[in-house]
């Protein structure tokens, strides 16, 4: 296992996770309780309930899920506790086609942790006005909301961006959509997050992937932590079987990247 630069990062913690409060989420037995002994298992120190969350507070054209409001994601409090580990109360929201981010200010006071999603680049009529059809419009969208989402006043001590690599890009085409990016943009993009001082998250499954893919899809991590970045875990995870191995991937992806605890991105 590598050290660089000090002490091997600890994947200690999962900042990204849904209940069935998420409409999404179709397994019942993915209550806070099941995440929550799923997190002790795990050893971790912190766990993250991040379920979808559009602010009926933030006015969009966008055909948002009205049932995704605050009152349905805080549904879950007071969540469980134990000893040791952290259960924090989050949320993941998305920017419409307009770039409004939909958690309002007063709201953001209320959550340990906002995810942001730019990548949800399939949900035409909401994140983009139509459906993106070629590579070439997914990485100039990938690419636009980033920068846009990087213009905003937020708190962005307790805000992470979430899966910069995800299938959602373009599905079954993503890997065809990243080479588009150039290594300058990343670097620009990048290093403009490490100013903010926003969370990365890693949730790509490296365990498996041959040698070619491991390159498109770990590529914008290598140069986002060349730039100074921190990063975050966060499974995504829909239902409890998506649970098992988890760990052992967030290690693998640890090595991959040779990531130490100074590359970590820390809630307080």
């Amino acid at each position: 296992m590598s050290k660089v630069n000090g002490m091997r990062y600890i994947a200690d913690h999962d900042y990204h996770i849904h209940s069935t409060v998420s409409l999404c989420c179709h397994d019942d037995s993915q209550t806070p309780e099941a995440i929550l002994s799923y997190a002790r298992r795990n050893g971790f120190t912190s766990v993250c309930l991040t379920n979808h969350f559009w602010d009926e507070k933030v006015k969009s054209e966008a055909d948002w899920c009205d049932e995704h409001d605050f009152s349905h994601v805080s549904s879950v409090l007071p969540l469980p506790q134990a000893e040791g580990t952290r259960f924090l109360f989050g949320a993941e929201t998305d920017m419409d086609f307009n770039n409004i981010v939909g958690v309002s200010r007063e709201r953001m006071e209320l959550f340990d942790f906002i995810i942001v999603s730019t990548t949800h680049l399939h949900l035409d009529g909401n994140t983009v006005k139509t459906k993106i059809q070629t590579p070439e419009e997914a990485a100039y969208h990938w690419v636009d909301k980033l920068e846009n989402l990087l213009k905003k006043e937020l708190p962005w001590h307790k805000i992470g961006i979430a899966h910069l690599t995800t299938g959602h890009i373009l599905k079954g085409r993503t890997h065809e959509v990243l080479p588009l990016i150039s290594d300058k943009i990343l670097r620009d993009l990048f290093s403009e997050c490490a100013n903010k001082g926003v969370g990365i998250e890693l949730n790509v499954k490296t365990i498996g992937m041959s040698s070619e893919q491991r390159d498109i899809f770990m590529r914008p991590y290598f140069i986002a932590k060349e730039c100074g970045c921190k990063f975050y875990f966060g499974s995504d995870s829909h239902k409890a079987s998506a649970l098992i191995g988890t760990k052992e991937n967030f290690d693998h992806v640890t090595d991959t990247l040779s990531l130490n605890e100074t590359d970590k991105f820390r809630l307080k």
